[in-house]
């Protein structure tokens, strides 16, 4: 989850995770060996609800800085092509290299965990790619967008009953070059 957040939020987390990593250590260490009886009595009253603080501060910063930011991505338009009898209205093919996509599927390690036919890939961990036009109805997005979601920000927002939704990794997003990623969701939605 943590390479699928932005810089900013990385940082946030990670001073306010110190922050409290810090206060925990001295109070655990370095207080009572000055002070055998830290926080003493008196110290209860101060210490208690500075503790509650410091754990507060870090939960909330897991809900402020851990939300991935919402990426609303829009479907690509509409090509509407008219002829002298009839209007058909297609949804444009993805704009990477499938062929290149398949090298791109064996080397990132998808068949690893998908069944996927154009690349007699077995898996059994991950959905069946060969249903993806049907996942990604399900999820109501065109498949192209589907793929892309799927393999950016996984997981997607339909998973088949079954299959786990957290051992998707997350890296690829960041992992994979824009034209990789192109190329992948044209050979899965295009084979």
């Amino acid at each position: 989850m943590v390479f699928a957040l932005s810089t900013a939020h990385e940082i946030g987390l990670a001073v306010v995770g110190a922050i409290f990593v810090i206060f925990s250590l001295l109070s655990s260490f370095y207080f009572p060996s000055r002070n055998a009886n830290f926080p003493g009595q008196k110290g209860l009253h101060w210490y208690i609800p500075l503790c509650f603080v410091f754990f507060a501060a870090q939960i909330a910063s897991v809900f402020y800085f851990g939300q991935e930011k919402s990426e609303a991505k829009a479907a690509p338009p509409a090509v509407t092509s008219t002829t002298s009898t009839s209007t058909t209205s297609t949804t444009p093919a993805a704009a990477g290299n499938a062929a290149a996509g398949k090298t791109v599927f064996a080397s990132a390690g998808c068949a690893a965990c998908h069944t996927f036919a154009p690349a007699a890939a077995t898996g059994k961990v991950g959905p069946d790619l060969d249903h993806i036009a049907d996942y990604a109805a399900k999820a109501g997005q065109p498949v192209e967008q589907y793929a892309r979601e799927a393999i950016e920000h996984p997981p997607p927002k339909y998973v088949p009953p079954g299959f786990p939704t957290n051992v998707m990794p997350t890296t690829f997003g960041k992992t994979l070059t824009s034209t990789q990623i192109d190329d992948l969701v044209a050979f899965i939605t295009q084979s």
